[in-house]
């Protein structure tokens, strides 16, 4: 996978969800947390354990969800998906938008003037990430639905999602991977920021 580059260039006092490193894990993050609460609660279900177990296992799953959230937060984001808007964004310096609000420009008008369509490597960017998540998510749609097939004809008692919860968390799972994986795909390529000289 090529390096993707932000749609505009960033300081080294850049905040830190701008390092690379920082970013993937907050993508795996999001990920595993997911799956986490998701066997978590499966094991609840299924498995017979005592209070205290249940305990753990309840805190367990809270933390995941927890952590899932705050890294979906950060995923969905306006810091990530740079890459997929089909405008692009100039932030404002210190003083223009105090300057421009004296001027008596509206918020809207001042909006407008910091926007404006994404260019041809805007959108060049947009659609890498959607053909390199296509490519991710046919091979995972693919081994799913041959499990699913095959399992309960291959293996003595293999594990399929027979409670409401299990389906509705794995449906959920396919709409989060579809709906977030071109933003993670932008998000893990991107650069770090070039220091300044």
């Amino acid at each position: 996978m090529s390096a993707i580059e932000p749609n505009h260039p960033t300081s080294s006092t850049a905040a830190q969800s701008t390092r690379r490193r920082w970013r993937r894990r907050q993508i795996m993050t999001t990920y595993t947390s997911y799956a986490g609460a998701w066997i978590l609660t499966s094991v609840r279900v299924h498995a017979t354990v005592g209070p205290e177990v249940r305990r753990v296992l309840f805190v367990a799953f809270g933390l995941a969800a927890i952590a899932f959230i705050a890294s979906l937060v950060w995923l969905v984001g306006p810091s990530v998906r740079y890459g997929l808007s089909t405008r692009s964004y100039r932030q404002p310096g210190s003083g223009e938008l105090k300057r421009l609000r004296d001027q008596g420009v509206s918020a809207k008008e001042a909006q407008a003037m910091f926007s404006r369509p994404a260019d041809e490597r805007q959108r060049a960017i947009g659609e890498h990430a959607r053909a390199v998540s296509y490519q991710i998510i046919a091979p995972v749609i693919t081994a799913v639905a041959l499990y699913l097939i095959f399992a309960p004809q291959l293996l003595g008692h293999p594990w399929l999602p027979s409670t409401k919860t299990e389906q509705v968390g794995l449906l959920v799972g396919f709409a989060l991977l579809f709906s977030t994986l071109p933003a993670a795909v932008v998000a893990w390529s991107a650069p770090d920021p070039v220091p300044d000289e």
